[in-house]
């Protein structure tokens, strides 16, 4: 990828060691926001957190009840860190290069996915005027919403009412609960589908929220960056093989548990990139086939972290549920 096009994406770099050292209780500066620079910094927290050494948060965590990790999942993008966890990596030396390594990975992959997205073209009057007259709670239109309330039949019936447009058509992209979905796809196919089923998405208890990703993530708009990415993968970097991997790592492929892919990193780019991504499912087949004694969550944020308490609790689980 050229210069001109990354800087499309990222019009003020990544100039990580900065923005870190700066922003002490202020917010980051513009250039960080989008999701390319969002996804990176996550990431580069996750790292943080999985760093060798006495000092490291999941080392305590795990050494003071005399436990070992035995598994891993991810949600979403954090499917990269729960596959750098079961890397072979001893020392900080070792560590310091997988780390480097696999921020330029999900760097490269966020940067590609923005760059296959067709250009989309301004959504016509009437849909705006419409859009706007449901009020400033309606939120700022986007690529991605989180919907709460609706179950996963409702919310499939709504979008196969909604076919296809001249936005796209709407997806479901996370599955995070029974009642908690992610609808992915283009900015005016998701405003129709909100317009034509307000009573869907008004009823008592339900919520409609636009999220500010830059990209459809999730949905098969992306489907063309696995090309790029496995090439990309695949001339710069040693692949990585499931056979590699240290411990499980559970993702929504076939089978569930990377340690069988031929291909970790494409497999797990094509699960943030263009497939549906259901967490109940994951923890499901993790809890299954390894049940821990512990889940540990390496955060950042609650969100993750209360979903997988939940799932947890409404499937019975002794495991205890803890957070760093």
């Amino acid at each position: 990828m050229g210069r001109e096009e990354c800087a499309r994406f990222l019009p003020g770099g990544l100039p990580i060691r900065e923005w870190l050292a700066d922003c002490g209780d202020r917010p980051l500066p513009a250039a960080a926001r989008g999701s390319v620079a969002e996804g990176v910094l996550l990431h580069i927290y996750q790292l943080c957190v999985l760093q060798p050494g006495p000092g490291n948060p999941l080392a305590r965590a795990t050494r003071s009840g005399g436990l070992r990790p035995v598994g891993a999942v991810g949600h979403s993008l954090g499917s990269y860190a729960a596959v750098f966890s079961a890397l072979p990596v001893e020392g900080r030396r070792e560590y310091t290069a997988a780390a480097a390594r696999s921020i330029a990975q999900v760097t490269v992959a966020l940067l590609r996915c923005h760059q296959v997205i067709p250009a989309a073209p301004r959504p016509d009057g009437e849909l705006l005027r419409r859009h706007a007259a449901l009020g400033p709670g309606a939120g700022v239109p986007g690529t991605m919403a989180a919907v709460v309330g609706p179950r996963r039949p409702a919310l499939d019936e709504a979008i196969r009412r909604s076919g296809s447009g001249p936005g796209g058509r709407v997806e479901i992209g996370l599955v995070n609960s029974p009642t908690f979905h992610v609808l992915t796809g283009g900015t005016e196919a998701l405003m129709r589908l909100r317009l034509a089923e307000d009573e869907l998405f008004e009823r008592p208890g339900a919520r409609w929220t636009y999220l500010s990703a830059t990209a459809p993530f999730h949905s098969a708009v992306l489907a063309s960056a696995m090309a790029l990415i496995g090439r990309d993968v695949d001339h710069n970097w040693q692949p990585v093989k499931g056979d590699g991997l240290t411990m499980p790592v559970y993702g929504t492929g076939t089978p569930a548990n990377l340690q069988f892919s031929p291909h970790v990193l494409y497999e797990v780019a094509a699960q943030q990139m263009c497939r549906s991504f259901d967490w109940p499912v994951v923890v499901d087949a993790a809890m299954a086939e390894l049940a821990p004694d512990v889940v540990l969550d390496i955060g950042p944020g609650v969100s993750a972290a209360a979903l997988t308490r939940s799932r947890l609790r409404e499937s019975g689980s002794a495991a205890r549920f803890t957070s760093i």
